[in-house]
């Protein structure tokens, strides 16, 4: 009977802890580059990066004092046909403020940005911007509970190389997936399932 129980808890573990080790990291990049710009050169751009095939990196580059990030940093890149080089920086940093969502204007070239200034640096096939302009908005930013993993982001963008008028813009959703929390039910089966298994054993 001891071996059930064993059995029980093996199977609780996997079932409530056992996904983290499938977790996906997914980000979903699309850019539309007018004529003119330096970094898009003009063209339209949709590219899934998978972390099981692809380069899927997500920094927290900077935090506030009290931890809270403060600036992120995405390096992507794949093994397919074509240049899918990207890197993308979005930081609050000099704002005073975590990143959260909301819409910020006036933004600067991130790893230089001036106080008062957000950041944001849209990189792709491995052409980038001394100096920028630009604005994003944020509608979804999740972390791990110890703020040391990026869960989730989904922001849209707008930026203009060297001062240049012509503008990339661009939508970027970035997930990890495959790593769902054990909801309220498998939580009382598995709770359930061991106290019948616990009072077998003191009987039997």
């Amino acid at each position: 009977m001891r071996r059930d129980v064993c059995a029980l808890w093996l199977a609780a573990s996997v079932l409530l802890f056992g996904s983290a080790a499938s977790a996906i990291p997914v980000a979903h990049l699309q850019l539309q580059s007018q004529p003119g710009d330096w970094v898009g050169q003009g063209g339209s751009y949709d590219i899934v990066y998978n972390s099981s095939f692809d380069n899927v990196s997500a920094q927290i580059r900077r935090t506030l004092p009290d931890g809270q990030p403060a600036e992120l940093l995405w390096v992507l890149d794949s093994p397919a046909p074509g240049n899918q080089f990207a890197l993308l920086f979005f930081g609050t940093d000099q704002l005073g403020i975590p990143i959260q969502p909301g819409s910020y204007s006036d933004a600067q070239r991130a790893d230089f940005a001036s106080p008062g200034h957000p950041g944001l640096d849209i990189s792709f096939q491995n052409r980038g911007s001394n100096t920028l302009t630009g604005a994003f908005t944020i509608s979804e930013v999740t972390f791990s509970a110890d703020l040391q993993t990026i869960l989730s982001f989904v922001a849209s963008f707008e930026q203009h190389s060297e001062g240049a008028a012509p503008a990339l813009f661009g939508q970027f959703e970035y997930r990890v997936t495959g790593v769902p929390e054990p909801g309220t039910g498998l939580l009382v089966w598995v709770g359930l399932t061991l106290f019948g298994a616990g009072r077998r054993l003191r009987h039997g």
